[in-house]
C-alpha cells in the first residue's frame, strides 16, 4: 500500500486573489498561520488559514462525520478522505470588495463531488476548474463523442477537477470570520 507523507501535502499552498478596487496587495500563507493581505493606502486586513483534517477511523466505522486535525508528520493512505477548511477573516473595520479565494486539488487526490461548502456571506458563489485554473464553471462539463458519432456535453468526472474557487460576494463585511471547505480522497 502506498503512503503519502503529510510533508508532501504541506507543499500545497492556498492561492488567493484579493481585489480592493485594483490596489496592490501583499499576501502570504504558511502552514496554519494566518495570511495577511493589506494595502499601503488603508489598513484592510484579510487573514486566510488552511487546515487539513481527516475522518477519524472510529467515525468512518460508525458512519459519523468526526474530523481530526492531521499532524504534520502523518502518513496518508489511499482511500482516506481529507477535508480542507479555509478560514477567511476580515479583521479590519472596512468591508472588502470582491474577495476571491482559489484552492488547488492536491496531487495524488481526487475531489469528492458536492463536498465543497459556501461561506456564509451574502452573494457567495462556488465554482470549479478542470483545466488547472484557466477557466471556471459552477458545473464543469466535457465534450464526449457517442458511439453514433454525436458529440455531447457531460458532467466532468471528479478526477478532472483541479481547483475550487470561492467568490465571497460583492462585499466581505468588516470584522467577519467565515469558513469554507472541500474534501478529497487520496489515490
Amino acid at each position: 500500500m502506498k503512503y503519502i507523507n503529510m510533508i508532501g501535502l504541506g507543499a500545497i499552498a492556498l492561492i488567493s486573489t484579493v481585489s480592493l478596487a485594483n490596489m496592490p496587495m501583499l499576501a502570504s500563507l504558511q502552514r496554519n498561520e494566518p495570511a495577511i493581505a493589506q494595502t499601503a493606502k488603508q489598513q484592510a486586513a484579510i487573514q486566510l488559514q488552511l487546515a487539513a483534517q481527516r475522518q477519524s477511523i472510529i467515525a468512518v466505522a460508525s458512519g459519523r462525520g468526526d474530523w481530526e486535525v492531521i499532524p504534520n508528520d502523518a502518513s496518508l493512505r489511499p482511500g482516506e478522505t481529507i477535508r480542507y477548511v479555509v478560514t477567511a477573516s476580515n479583521t479590519s473595520d472596512r468591508n472588502i470588495k470582491k474577495l476571491v479565494v482559489t484552492q488547488p486539488i492536491p496531487a495524488n487526490s481526487v475531489y469528492v463531488l458536492n463536498s465543497a461548502t459556501l461561506p456564509t456571506v451574502e452573494g457567495a458563489k462556488l465554482d470549479y476548474s478542470i483545466d488547472g485554473g484557466k477557466t471556471y464553471s459552477e458545473k464543469p462539463t466535457i465534450r464526449v463523442k457517442l458511439e453514433n458519432g454525436e458529440i455531447v456535453n457531460r458532467p466532468a468526472p471528479a478526477s478532472m477537477y483541479t481547483n475550487v474557487r470561492w467568490k465571497f460576494g460583492d462585499t466581505f463585511p468588516a470584522q467577519t470570520v467565515v469558513n469554507a471547505s472541500y474534501q478529497v480522497r487520496i489515490r
